[in-house]
């Protein structure tokens, strides 16, 4: 049986008593707006997540299952495809390694989605060389997986090439940040003390390059009063998320080589002084309207909360404005985050839910994004709006699909702060 709760088949005849409470104390209509409102009292608890876990994984191989040749259109490097299922059954096999799904371990599984041919001729991508790009994650998966340091060299190599082309961009799916996400993960998958010779010289040159972009060689952006206004830009955009933007860019700065807080830390002044009155912040500086950003992790105070999170340590100065921050983001979210595109982790509930803290309100969050639920609602919907699928047509994206980002959210759940795969998970 199918568990994407798209799927007919995921839906039973009788409702069960859960997810009527869910409609009831949801306040459940067919929202205008984005998000659907959330109760003042009575929240949910999930409960026992296991069965929602396993039942997502079976759902993936059995209906997204390894091949021994994937066509070029259906890689999409850890974004979607068949790479980025190879690593997140990889950190199936860290987090739960007694694990077993469809009679083997999620190793296994995860050696199976690398082992498919890419082609003959699988070349670093014209247009970027970010998480996203096949030949990069591919490259960098596989030497995760093997810990081999001729895949590891093969690795570093390709990354060298990136380092070569001015054009590409410095945000994450995309760009320079992104690679530098995959040299950091090769090297905790590997070992520092194994690979970091290798791996380090390359995260320098990489976020250099993204420095002297962004901030220029000293780190500051000329006058006093430009002091902090970095000059990264997508698609001609100054975007500030965490999919595109700055706070994105100086996360993987900081988390792949930490002594470059004192660097980046006046940019991150200025966007702790760009939150917006409601807590959100916009998705980049030409829409900052307060009231009508969007709220999810890739745009929006879901993603600042993941990495404002992460990023704390680095910068004691700045603790007192980040927690403040945090506060007012995860308000925010708590009001405008019960997203009506159905759960996943780049622009769902589920990415959401992981920024409340642990506790009633993620709890709330995820009771709303079971199978069953979301099945009743999309069924309960005359608007047809509820819920909709918007994985761009992609079925089995690791960040934008309902069954790995439910995979990633349940192995998840309990963490203290959030973890996002592809981001910030090493």
């Amino acid at each position: 049986m199918a568990y994407h709760p798209s799927s007919p088949s995921s839906m039973s005849s009788s409702v069960p008593s859960p997810t009527a409470a869910v409609m009831r104390q949801a306040g459940f209509s067919p929202p205008k707006k984005r998000y659907i409102e959330v109760p003042s009292e009575n929240l949910l608890d999930v409960g026992e997540t296991n069965t929602y876990l396993m039942g997502a994984l079976e759902d993936i191989i059995v209906n997204f299952p390894p091949r021994s040749r994937y066509p070029h259109e259906a890689l999409q490097g850890l974004w979607s495809g068949p790479t980025g299922i190879a690593y997140l059954l990889l950190q199936v096999s860290a987090r739960a390694p007694d694990l077993v799904v469809s009679g083997q371990p999620a190793i296994h599984w995860a050696q199976c989605y690398i082992a498919g041919s890419r082609g003959h001729n699988l070349r670093l991508g014209s247009h970027g060389c970010g998480v996203s790009d096949e030949r990069l994650a591919f490259e960098a998966v596989r030497a995760a997986l093997t810990k081999d340091l001729r895949h590891v060299r093969d690795f570093v190599a390709t990354v060298e090439q990136v380092a070569a082309v001015a054009e590409f961009p410095d945000e994450n799916l995309y760009g320079r940040a992104g690679t530098l996400y995959l040299l950091r993960m090769v090297k905790h998958w590997v070992g520092a003390d194994v690979c970091g010779k290798i791996i380090d010289p390359a995260v320098a040159e990489i976020a250099n390059t993204i420095l002297n972009n962004g901030l220029g060689s000293s780190g500051k952006s000329g006058s006093p009063a430009e002091q902090g206004r970095a000059r990264w830009k997508w698609h001609g955009q100054r975007y500030l998320g965490a999919a595109h933007g700055d706070i994105g860019i100086i996360t993987q700065l900081v988390l792949s080589m930490p002594e470059l807080a004192d660097r980046v830390e006046a940019a991150l002044e200025r966007l702790l002084m760009m939150q917006q009155h409601d807590g959100n912040w916009p998705s980049s500086e030409d829409h900052a309207n307060p009231g009508k950003g969007l709220v999810q992790f890739c745009h929006g105070a879901p993603g600042f909360v993941v990495s404002l999170c992460s990023l704390r340590q680095y910068f004691p100065r700045l603790h007192g404005r980040i927690d403040a921050a945090l506060s007012r983001a995860r308000q925010c979210i708590w009001k405008h985050g019960l997203l009506k595109k159905e759960p996943n982790l780049c622009h769902g509930i589920f990415g959401n839910a992981l920024c409340l803290p642990d506790g009633p309100q993620r709890q709330h969050f995820l009771a709303v994004a079971t199978p069953e639920n979301v099945a009743h609602m999309k069924s309960s919907d005359p608007t047809g709006t509820v819920f909709e699928r918007a994985d761009y047509g992609r079925s089995y994206s690791t960040l934008t699909s309902y069954a790995p980002c439910a995979v990633w959210t349940w192995l998840v759940a309990r963490e203290p702060d959030p973890i996002i795969m592809g981001y910030n998970d090493v």
